[in-house]
């Protein structure tokens, strides 16, 4: 007996105007249709109530190209997601994942001895669109994965969808602290250390990135860090914000003692930084240490930035942007990406 196989038509041409992210990855198109035109998204997730603003910017990014409201896939889900910006490659098990700019960890893995060494998770697929740099790209293909030379984070973009007010900084430093210095995962969270001992008493602005989960706390997190005429971070992402936006910074490890430099191939310095410098197109890394215990002559961090900050120009964004696996609403070209407001309002913060 001959069964007639149903009639798949093609998605229109898209437009501005058109309410689903068309691609030519069927798959994700697919799930985007399934979903009544959301995204299937995959990120790091804070605590109730709270965010991180370096994880909760792929939520944004991811929205503002595609056009449509993303909601949340679990790591470890069993169906199709799209996983962006984060360190959390290494995480993803089960169903298919297409992964646009994301950092794997080399040492970590999904299942089993979770610290034998990256390795494919069983039962998953992975679709490699781009990754955060080539130290991630490096870990698929040595899992046989197949991953293009194609780098770059997501938050390079929130310049274009939140643009840098036209107002003066406030603050000389600002000094991103990282969650593991903070005395808890909390909004209100205080470093613990003594290196940021009266600093604001100094004038510098002391900074996490954990957030209210809204769009209120997003935006207010960012204009603290733009509010700083330059940026010292323990934060990856806090140095990616800054350099996205043309603030002069520095990495601010507490390992060794002043200015250094720090070769980006020659495991100096922790692979997350090296993956998204490397990807860049940097091979040195500033830096300027300071012991956890010792308090900080914030001065020096200053002219240390003056003196060895340079503009970070990453080559090729345009084949990054190109490889985001749904069909843009928004062109490469554009300065500014409007997003609608009824977008930005119901964006899943948590």
């Amino acid at each position: 007996m001959t069964v007639a196989l149903p009639v798949i038509p093609a998605p229109p041409a898209a437009t501005p105007a058109a309410p689903l992210a068309y691609s030519p990855h069927l798959d994700l198109d697919d799930a985007v249709r399934r979903m009544g035109g959301k995204v299937p998204l995959t990120w790091a997730r804070s605590v109730k109530g709270v965010a991180n603003f370096g994880d909760v910017a792929s939520v944004v990014v991811v929205a503002a190209i595609s056009g449509c409201l993303p909601f949340a896939r679990a790591h470890s889900d069993q169906f199709i997601r799209l996983a962006a910006i984060g360190t959390i490659g290494q995480s993803q098990q089960f169903g298919t994942v297409h992964v646009w700019g994301t950092g794997f960890d080399a040492k970590l893995r999904a299942f089993g001895d979770r610290h034998a060494g990256f390795a494919a998770a069983p039962h998953t697929r992975y679709v490699v669109h781009a990754t955060r740099g080539p130290h991630s790209r490096r870990t698929l293909l040595g899992a046989g994965i197949t991953a293009p030379p194609i780098y770059g984070d997501g938050a390079w973009f929130l310049p274009r969808i939140l643009p840098r007010p036209a107002t003066e900084p406030t603050h000389e430093l600002g000094v991103i602290v990282h969650l593991s210095e903070l005395d808890a995962i909390r909004v209100d969270g205080r470093p613990v250390h003594a290196r940021y001992r009266h600093g604001e008493a100094d004038g510098v602005r002391i900074i996490h990135t954990l957030h209210e989960a809204s769009e209120e706390g997003f935006r207010g997190k960012l204009a603290e860090i733009l509010s700083c005429r330059r940026i010292a971070s323990t934060s990856l992402h806090g140095l990616i914000i800054a350099e996205s936006y043309g603030i002069p910074c520095i990495a601010f490890p507490f390992r060794g003692q002043g200015e250094m430099a720090f070769d980006l191939e020659g495991g100096e310095v922790d692979h997350r930084y090296a993956d998204f410098y490397r990807g860049a197109g940097r091979a040195v890394l500033p830096a300027f240490a300071q012991p956890f215990g010792a308090e900080t002559a914030w001065d020096e961090v200053i002219a240390a930035i003056d003196r060895h900050w340079t503009p970070l120009l990453p080559p090729r964004l345009d084949s990054f942007f190109e490889a985001f696996p749904l069909t843009p609403r928004v062109g490469f070209d554009q300065p500014v990406w409007e997003m609608p407001p009824e977008l930005l309002a119901q964006l899943p913060w948590q």
